[in-house]
């Protein structure tokens, strides 16, 4: 498998590993706001117990501050949870889902109608000006009986909503957990899938520029071998040109010298090796006016432009030729 594949095949585990990240992710909240939302109703449900409680025992007290008092005013509690709590009780048992909770608001449903109808019974004696028969009712103890069936009632339906809520903590704080758990390991899995990436796309780089400079090194090994097939040719042409030259040089009736720009010889064919008594290897290097005497063949001077001098060494490197129509048949090739 190539870096390219294998780097397309981590890109794909990424996107499937952030797809299984954000499904969990979604699942976790989901099940986190529902038990956050059971949660929050649970802890409605007995508040509105509470309150219920609360507004019944406010009517027995508004009851009592009418019969010690004979002020209308403190039966306002009383009338207005006469005309609620039913309604409330109703509303109470649909909102509780839970099933054993029913029977306790079904129990509770009775003994409110007649709690409530022994306020009445008790405040209309008083309003009939039956204070006696008022306070024989009150001291009989119906009422504290009642309410405390009430109490009870409410007090299990309470709890058992109590254990409701602390199931629904133990699910968010487990959720929470998990939630926490998968956060962690997505980061977790996405910084080794972010690291995996970044490495196999490190490493393909790397081998994008070895696989460059592989063609470039080829290119040019291409170039060079290309320059070096014309230099050989350019170098076999120039070494047939230089036999070329030599055989013409060595066939021909007239001796040859060449030199370079300096003056100095560079070549004998083998007629001036025989006029000039200088093989090749000696005369090479040296200069003309060592290797070529002209004389002149009335003054046996030296002729023009030989430049002979004080410093001239004579007779090295062979005999001087004296005759001058041999001399003149020396024609040196300045040709550098």
């Amino acid at each position: 498998m190539t870096i390219s594949k294998k780097t397309g095949a981590w890109m794909l585990v990424a996107f499937v590993l952030v797809g299984l990240v954000t499904a969990a992710s979604l699942w976790s909240f989901n099940q986190t706001d529902e038990a956050a939302s059971a949660r929050r109703q649970t802890r409605l449900l007995i508040n509105r117990g509470e309150d219920l409680l609360s507004a019944l025992k406010d009517a027995e007290t508004g009851q009592r501050g009418f019969l010690l008092t004979g002020n209308e005013t403190f039966l306002e509690p009383y009338l207005a949870v006469r005309d609620t709590i039913h309604l409330q009780l109703a509303d109470l048992r649909q909102s509780a889902q839970l099933e054993a909770t029913h029977q306790h608001l079904d129990a509770v449903a009775p003994l409110v109608t007649a709690k409530l109808a022994d306020l009445a019974q008790v405040i209309a004696l008083y309003r009939n000006n039956q204070i006696a028969q008022a306070v024989a009712q009150v001291s009989h103890g119906e009422g504290k009986r009642l309410m405390d069936a009430i109490r009870s009632e409410m007090k299990d339906f309470n709890q058992l909503l109590e254990v409701t809520a602390a199931q629904h903590d133990d699910e968010f704080r487990t959720n929470m957990r998990y939630l926490l758990g998968v956060i962690v390991a997505a980061s977790l899995s996405m910084l080794l899938a972010a690291i995996a990436f970044a490495t196999l796309a490190y490493r393909e780089n790397q081998q994008r520029l070895k696989k460059l400079l592989y063609q470039e090194t080829q290119r040019s090994l291409e170039i060079q071998q290309q320059t070096n097939l014309q230099l050989q040719h350019a170098n076999l042409t120039l070494q047939i040109s230089e036999e070329k030259l030599a055989v013409t040089l060595n066939s021909i009736g007239d001796g040859v010298i060449a030199t370079d720009a300096q003056g100095l010889v560079t070549l004998l064919n083998p007629l001036a090796e025989q006029l000039t008594g200088w093989t090749q290897a000696q005369a090479s290097g040296q200069k003309i006016e060592d290797v070529f005497h002209i004389i002149h063949q009335d003054t046996r001077q030296a002729g023009p432009g030989h430049g002979a001098g004080p410093g001239q060494p004579h007779g090295a490197g062979g005999p001087r030729r004296q005759r001058a129509p041999d001399c003149r048949q020396l024609r040196p090739d300045t040709r550098p």
